[in-house]
């Protein structure tokens, strides 16, 4: 069975995790967007980045709950349901401690299997016809709708937080900081507001019940459409387009195979990128090219962090002029697009044929990342 959420300790636990789990689909989606050569399926892009984007909305409502009840976001392993060490920071191939419907996320060039994963990932029950089907396989939740349910639950449960537990904080990320997807950031003051943040959630991405997909794909509110008229509806039914290569008609259900214009995907324009775990301190040109890559991923991920505990940034040290952290750490993409887009550029020497792969692998602050800094400017010398 699975495992309600029934102390405060282990509902602030769910919610680093659900920042994490957020995150964890990210990198799954950047590989395929940037494996997309110049020029190349546009219209896939835009289903891509728009879904990206709003995986950052979603950390950001889990974060911005965790303000409310005195919690500050962090990527530190957590202990959630007597498990300890849970990290909310994935590692690839990830296999998520929580969740096991949505199987392995694996980092793969835009594809036919890596559409499948999205469409596995997005969909209520991850692909099975029943939830019984669904191997809790140690995990504490089936499905991401579960896990996101049993937060709610607790979010309404007086007894496991208290109305005074919610509080206004400073560290709240404001709507004005969002953008390039739908919805709207919710800033959380008190109960109603952070049901109405993971309410979001769950109505955009991998948390949406399985009745939807017998209602229309297209359903949008008027926050589902951006000034461009391109209609954000559910990620579910947006990959579901790619896969079938296809747009879903107006009044068509979710669960129907899309029959509208033609959205055509040439998985010939992409690179052929192949991830491989880092090796030891062996390397080349090659290995620093990764390595790098890492480093910069891993600064974006603690700049994230480090917007949700409304940790000030400025943009000139002399003019201490505060700065809005979340768009800041958002611009830090940039950076990673181009040294991906690189990567996926460099032939691959033990793999002919392939290209690199970004890893997308976290290095924490402190030891280890010191190493790996040290050890990619000595192989930078010695090339």
């Amino acid at each position: 069975m699975t495992q309600p959420i029934s102390n405060p300790k282990d509902l602030k636990g769910a919610l680093q995790l659900a920042v994490g789990l957020e995150l964890s689909t990210i990198p799954v989606y950047l590989t395929a967007l940037y494996s997309i050569k110049d020029g190349y399926n546009t219209d896939a892009a835009q289903t891509i980045r728009s879904v990206v984007m709003e995986e950052m909305l979603h950390m950001t409502l889990a974060a911005n709950i965790l303000n409310a009840l005195g919690q500050i976001p962090s990527p530190e392993p957590v202990e959630f349901q007597g498990r300890r060490n849970l990290s909310p920071i994935p590692d690839y191939p990830f296999n998520s401690p929580l969740i096991s419907g949505i199987g392995t996320l694996e980092l793969l060039p835009l594809s036919p299997q890596a559409v499948a994963s999205f469409v596995e990932i997005e969909h209520p029950l991850h692909g099975a016809a029943n939830l019984a089907d669904i191997d809790l396989a140690g995990c504490s939740y089936r499905t991401i709708g579960e896990f996101y349910e049993a937060i709610l639950t607790a979010l309404s449960d007086k007894k496991i937080c208290k109305d005074s537990d919610f509080a206004k904080s400073s560290a709240q990320i404001p709507d004005s900081q969002y953008y390039g997807g739908a919805g709207h950031v919710i800033e959380v003051t008190d109960r109603a507001s952070a049901r109405k943040a993971i309410q979001k959630i769950v109505d955009e991405g991998e948390g949406l019940p399985e009745k939807c997909l017998r209602q229309e794909a297209k359903k949008v509110t008027d926050e589902d459409r951006l000034h461009s008229g391109w209609q954000m509806y559910s990620h579910y039914a947006r990959f579901r387009e790619l896969q079938t290569g296809r747009r879903f008609r107006t009044h068509q259900l979710a669960n129907q195979v899309p029959e509208g214009a033609l959205l055509l995907v040439d998985y010939s324009a992409v690179h052929p990128a192949l991830y491989t775990r880092r090796n030891g301190n062996a390397g080349g040109p090659e290995a620093i090219a990764l390595n790098q890559f890492d480093l910069t991923y891993s600064r974006l991920v603690d700049d994230l962090y480090q917007a949700f505990a409304g940790v000030e940034k400025v943009y000139d040290k002399s003019v201490r002029v505060p700065a809005p952290a979340l768009q800041l750490a958002v611009h830090g993409m940039y950076e990673l697009k181009s040294r991906a887009v690189a990567l996926m550029r460099t032939p691959d020497p033990a793999h002919p044929g392939r290209t690199l792969c970004p890893r997308f692998s976290y290095v924490p602050p402190g030891g280890e990342r010191d190493k790996l800094t040290t050890l990619t400017r000595e192989l930078r010398e010695q090339h």
